[in-house]
């Protein structure tokens, strides 16, 4: 069995030799040597023992005689305790039956056979595992190696994208110095142009003053205006009643004494109603001049600023004759037109004019900045002045008759 199982094991020859030698040995010599040999592989089984110290067995076949051992398991005086130990164990270790070692009947060394084939089948499998257990190991070992060689890869691109971020922060920090340079010299052009823009502002202000004052002026207007307008139409009421009144006395003609009473009272009537006539023709002549006058002041000051306006000998209209010349009934719509179109330009520059106001409360405090800057511009650049004068005292004269030499000479010299 043990040499059709293939397997090479220290005792295969010995066992072979104890159990198909045709001398004549004791079957107790047999069983001794039997349990010697499952002792051995039980104990490689359970893992009691690392290694078993092989007794030395003289064997003389030419003669009976006993066998000699040297650290062995079993003896001539432990036997029987030997075999129950090792059938105990068979059986915990899941193996076959008890086994009757003492015995010399086929079957019951079939058995023994057959428990010993799977005690070298279980040690080669041990064998087996350790070899691929071993060989696991080195994989493992290769594997590890082949990690620490990649860790120290990656430290070094590591280290080399350190080197490019330190080099990409350098060329960051010259890229924000150039552009904080770029910024003050924008700062400067900006500052300019304040200054400009608070010149301009100034006069802005002023022109809003101006039109504060007209446009005052424009609504006193208009309230006399409209004064005159009720004052005109109760003056209407007053005449229809008069009217109405002269029917109704006209009735009682008849009752009359005379003509002068009559004639006296028609011409008190005509005599105030000329009073009052002449007295709404003055007040109407000086209203038409206020009205020109503040259209006048309305044309001057769009002209001031920069609007094109009528020619103040034409009308709106286009003609020669002034419109504040023409009846009420024919150039009221033209007059309210003209008023209402410049009112409305006067007010979209008034409030141009009061942004621009605020513009000029927000840039004065920039303004006292930029007097500050532009004096310690003055100041460096006299300093630069004095620095160039002390250099220019002590160039060297060989630079000094260089640079005083014709040009006609130097040309020459270039063309040699």
């Amino acid at each position: 069995v043990i040499h059709c199982a293939g397997i090479r094991l220290q005792s295969n020859d010995f066992l072979s030799l104890l159990l198909t030698h045709e001398s004549p040995i004791l079957s107790l010599s047999k069983a001794h040597c039997v349990c010697f040999f499952l002792c051995s592989l039980v104990s490689q089984r359970s893992g009691e023992f690392s290694t078993i110290v092989s007794s030395v067995f003289v064997l003389r076949f030419d003669s009976v005689s006993t066998i000699r051992e040297e650290h062995s398991f079993a003896d001539v005086d432990n036997l029987e305790h030997c075999v129950k130990y090792l059938n105990q164990s068979l059986v915990t270790y899941g193996f076959s039956a008890s086994l009757d070692l003492f015995a010399t009947d086929p079957v019951s060394i079939a058995r023994t056979c057959n428990c010993i084939y799977a005690l070298i089948q279980q040690r080669q499998r041990d064998v087996e595992f350790r070899e691929s257990t071993n060989d696991q190991r080195l994989r493992l070992l290769s594997d590890m190696a082949r990690l620490e060689a990649k860790v120290e890869r990656l430290e070094n691109q590591l280290q080399s994208k350190e080197r490019e971020l330190g080099s990409v922060t350098r060329t960051e920090a010259k890229n924000t110095a150039a552009l904080k340079a770029q910024n003050e010299k924008l700062q400067k052009e900006r500052d300019e142009f304040q200054r400009m823009v608070i010149a301009n502002q100034q006069v802005k202000t002023q022109q809003l003053h101006e039109t504060k004052k007209k446009e005052k002026e424009y609504i006193k207007l208009q309230e006399r205006l409209n004064q005159v307008l009720m004052e005109k139409k109760k003056e209407t009421r007053s005449g229809m009643e008069i009217m109405n009144l002269l029917q109704k006395e006209g009735r009682q003609r008849g009752t009359w004494t005379g003509k002068k009473t009559d004639s006296d009272f028609y011409k008190k009537i005509v005599d105030a109603y000329e009073a009052k006539n002449q007295e709404l023709m003055a007040e109407n002549t000086d209203l038409r001049a206020l009205l020109r006058s503040t259209q006048g002041d309305m044309r001057s000051f769009l002209n001031a600023n920069g609007r094109t306006s009528l020619d103040p000998s034409q009308s709106p209209l286009g003609g020669k004759t002034d419109v504040f010349d023409l009846p009420f009934r024919m150039a009221r719509g033209q007059i309210e037109d003209s008023l209402r179109s410049k009112m409305v330009t006067i007010k979209e520059r008034m409030g141009q004019l009061v942004d621009a106001q605020k513009e000029v409360t927000i840039t004065s405090e920039a303004s006292e900045r930029e007097l500050e800057l532009e004096a310690q511009l003055v100041e460096a650049r006299s300093i630069i002045q004095e620095q160039e004068s002390i250099m220019s005292k002590h160039l060297p004269k060989t630079d000094r008759r260089r640079n005083s030499a014709p040009p006609s000479q130097s040309l020459s010299g270039l063309r040699g």
